[in-house]
């Protein structure tokens, strides 16, 4: 059956029939670029690494502010303000935010693919920014249950779009590394709302009140960056103002291997209905669920759970910052050791993963593992709606009567992670079987791959013949 989809896919070039052509596949046709050289190779590369990753890491710093920054501000007279009282504030960082996360995630996943996801991005941005701003007008249950809802919706749309944006600018092999560092945004994100946080504890107006400060601050950074991104942030490689014409075409080139495609505005229904019936994808969904129940809590009272431990109020979002340090140190080392120091750069890599390592390695399997455009964005947006109800459960295990030891929540946290450890090994021994069956298919019908596919919007179902999983 694949076979032959394969074939119809080919001749529908033939046909005219664009709906079923990768974006790229005309622009590389149109320049005909050769196979790069090793050094056009690292010189395009490192283009894209100096021009597109600190823009990620950047956008993706202020989206964990932002969505932290209720955290940050919980122990300044939000929860008084606001009148919430039992578990009501369980509900306002993390709860009702991921369910509204979670409902925009089929939504997010038709607006990927509908628009020029480099735009989409930015635009995000600053909505929600300007929605974040708002929280400091908020003073009762209803209206920051209301606020962090759209909030939510607003948020949901980065992460999915980063998954694509990755696949279409890196190799396979080049893309854990890099949603390594993008997703150090988190630790970053962790010290810099610290430092920031405490900075902004010490501001005294009678006009706003203490917590206020925190959304207003954190909005208009937002806001300021989100217009930045307008102008510098590409769609895709094909209009990166920051290369050259040649350049694209190279960029474009650097990526054909991948078997993933770029860029493709057309929704295909078998697509989604393929990435519902795939066993990986609901392996990996289990292990972002399961690892995002410990993740959601500690987020959510972080602060709450410091100052339990007899620390101040103004301290207790201080010490949040060294959460976020051994990653960042990690990272440094990972960019400045020399690449023969291979004991050095896996301590190093082992460093930057202890800051969300199953989030990293998911996120880095759907970029690499899952091939057509359609079912690349579903299968981000399921990761996404697995990582939402890890979120709304978690702050749900946080039970107001074992404050602020919270003996069930550290409990659910380890099965956690002991079941995300028996996936993960499930995951790998699946893939290796996988692998070996279509070296073996392949072997008995030699059938060679068809040189026009590497940019059609073919899933890796439909390739069974030339693509192999990354494990």
């Amino acid at each position: 059956m694949e076979k032959n989809t394969d074939k119809v896919s080919s001749s529908s070039i033939r046909e005219g029939r664009h709906q079923d052509v990768d974006a790229a596949y005309e622009f590389a046709k149109q320049h005909e670029v050769r196979p790069l050289t090793p050094e056009d190779n690292k010189r395009i590369l490192r283009k894209i690494d100096r021009h597109l990753l600190p823009l990620m890491i950047i956008t993706y710093t202020l989206n964990f502010m932002d969505k932290n920054a209720l955290s940050y501000s919980a122990n300044f007279g939000l929860t008084t303000d606001n009148h919430l009282v039992g578990n009501q504030y369980s509900w306002a960082p993390g709860s009702i935010f991921y369910l509204a996360y979670m409902v925009s995630q089929p939504v997010v996943a038709r607006l990927i693919v509908r628009f020029p996801v480099g735009r989409f991005v930015a635009i995000a941005t600053i909505l929600w920014g300007a929605v974040l701003m708002t929280v400091a007008a908020s003073r009762s249950f209803a209206s920051l249950m209301t606020i962090r809802a759209i909030l939510g919706c607003m948020e949901s749309c980065i992460n999915p779009a980063f998954i694509v944006i990755s696949s279409q600018w890196w190799t396979r092999s080049e893309q854990p590394l890099r949603i390594s560092y993008w997703y150090l945004g988190n630790s970053i994100g962790q010290v810099c709302g610290g430092l920031l946080g405490y900075g902004i504890a010490h501001i005294t107006n009678d006009n706003v009140p203490n917590w206020g400060w925190f959304f207003l601050i954190f909005g208009a950074i937002t806001i300021c960056y989100g217009c930045f991104l307008v102008y510098y942030m590409p769609d895709s490689p094909l209009n990166a103002r920051w290369l050259s014409e040649h350049d694209r075409a190279l960029a474009i080139e650097r990526v054909r291997a991948n078997r993933t495609g770029v860029d493709n505005n057309v929704w295909k229904w078998s697509q989604f209905k393929e990435c519902m019936m795939d066993i990986q994808c609901w392996i990996l969904v289990a292990t972002f669920f399961l690892d995002d129940i410990p993740a959601g809590g500690v987020a959510s009272f972080g602060s709450i759970v410091v100052k339990g431990f007899g620390f101040s109020t103004i301290y207790s979002t201080l010490l949040l910052v060294p959460l976020g340090i051994p990653a960042l140190i990690g990272c440094v080392l990972l960019y400045t050791l020399p690449r023969d120091n291979q004991r050095g750069l896996l301590g190093s890599y082992y460093v930057v993963q202890t800051h969300g390592i199953m989030g990293t390695l998911t996120m880095s399997l759907v970029a690499s593992n899952f091939a057509g455009y359609t079912k690349k964005v579903t299968a981000g947006a399921m990761m996404y709606v697995a990582f939402c109800v890890g979120q709304v459960a978690a702050p749900q295990l946080f039970l107001p009567n074992e404050a602020p030891v919270y003996q069930s929540a550290f409990l659910a946290s380890f099965i956690c992670f002991a079941l995300c450890i028996l996936f993960s090994l499930a995951l790998r021994y699946y893939l290796i079987w996988e692998n070996k069956r279509r070296d073996r298919m392949s072997l008995a019908e030699g059938e060679l791959s068809d040189p026009e596919n590497e940019f059609l919007d073919l899933t890796d179902k439909q390739q069974k013949a030339v693509f192999r999983y990354v494990l």
